[in-house]
């Protein structure tokens, strides 16, 4: 139990430097800013790199250690469910969704009625016509995994 928290927590320590960041860029936003490209503009902070960059490492070094199929599901529902929590500055929901692709790592390590789970509520969740490209790659990789491929 204590490697699952280990696995959820590394990557909601993440989320939550990642927000302050945000919140601490926002705070310094002077009117103006980032309209017609003056100023600084909150969307090309290095902040939001940054996150999605921690995020692939940690996913990283979860695929590299010894992670057990159940808590790569909970770290897979974490990164899927991670664009839906409230409670975040509006500016990190961009790579919030963007970050679903590091789940596809993980994939192969989750126990195919698990991904099925997973490949069910994620096709609710994101119909065909609002996914992006990365998201029905993963969407088709959960499905696969389900099967047992």
């Amino acid at each position: 139990m204590e490697q699952e928290q280990t696995a959820t927590g590394c990557l909601l320590a993440c989320m939550e430097r990642y927000d302050q960041a945000v919140r601490e860029v926002a705070a310094k936003l002077r009117p103006g800013d980032g309209l017609l490209g003056f100023g600084r503009d909150p969307k090309r902070e290095p902040c939001h790199m940054e996150f999605y960059e921690a995020v692939g490492a940690a996913v990283a070094e979860m695929v590299q250690g010894d992670l057990p199929a159940s808590q790569a599901a909970e770290a897979v529902r974490f990164l899927l469910t991670l664009s839906r929590e409230e409670g975040y500055h509006s500016l990190t929901q961009p790579m919030r969704e963007a970050v679903q692709g590091h789940a596809r790592a993980l994939v192969p390590r989750l126990e195919p009625e698990a991904a099925r789970e997973l490949a069910a509520w994620y096709g609710r969740a994101y119909p065909r016509y609002r996914r992006l490209p990365v998201q029905s790659q993963l969407f088709k990789e959960l499905e696969r995994r389900g099967r047992g491929k």
